[in-house]
């Protein structure tokens, strides 16, 4: 069983290489050799990869280290 902690750090490695991939899409479909939806879809993953980085991050700031976590759970973003 993994820690949060290390969940945190396995999905920020995840979106700072899918970051580079959306980069890598921007200049394809700029320079014509890629479509739209491989951008689109590098995008969400991207997206994704982030939002569980965050809610992995939140739980490791309020001391949650080894317990159960929803990371597609609805979150109030004003706390």
């Amino acid at each position: 069983m993994f820690s949060n902690r290390v969940k945190r750090n396995i999905w920020l490695t995840l979106a700072i290489l899918s970051l580079m991939a959306v980069a890598d899409r921007i200049i394809g479909v700029a320079d014509g050799t890629s479509e739209w939806w491989h951008l689109a879809s590098t995008a969400v993953t991207t997206a994704l990869c982030f939002k569980f980085y965050l809610c992995y991050r939140r739980q490791v700031k309020n001391g949650n280290l080894f317990g159960k976590v929803d990371p597609l759970k609805k979150v109030d973003l004003l706390k």
